[in-house]
């Protein structure tokens, strides 16, 4: 009679943790689930790349370090964003040619590029901007 008792004590423990590792199994899935989809929607934040070409004229004038400018119309943009501007390969000799400015500027509605002088030709790039906090 001993026997069966000891079987059955240890069945029932048996039966108890596999209900326990489902239920710990369930929550890690549905963990990870959670974890995915707000990995998902950081990726839907992620700024997109914009081609852009800086035309060799219509550069304006200011003074100062960099004295020659253009500005990138970008509709939404403000001053508090941050922006980058990465010269294309094929146009980085035109853009060490004119001393082009390493940073960029944010104004409204536009992204300002420098440089020492306005290019001899035509430079391809892209930009993105992130909104600002504030």
């Amino acid at each position: 009679m001993e026997k069966i008792t000891i079987t059955a004590q240890l069945r029932a423990c048996g039966e108890a943790a596999k209900g326990f590792v489902s239920g710990l199994v369930g929550e890690l899935a549905a963990t990870v689930a959670e974890a995915l989809a707000e990995l998902e929607n950081a990726k839907a934040d992620k700024p997109q790349a914009v081609s852009v070409v800086l035309p060799a004229s219509g550069w304006a004038s200011d003074g100062g370090d960099y004295p020659k400018y253009y500005d990138i119309p970008v509709p939404g943009v403000t001053a508090k964003d941050r922006a980058e501007v990465v010269i294309a390969p094929d146009s980085l000799e035109v853009s060490r040619a004119c001393g082009m400015c390493g940073v960029c500027e944010t104004l409204e509605d536009r992204v300002r590029v420098r440089a020492l002088r306005a290019p001899a030709a035509a430079i391809a790039a892209e930009y993105w901007v992130q909104e600002g906090k504030g």
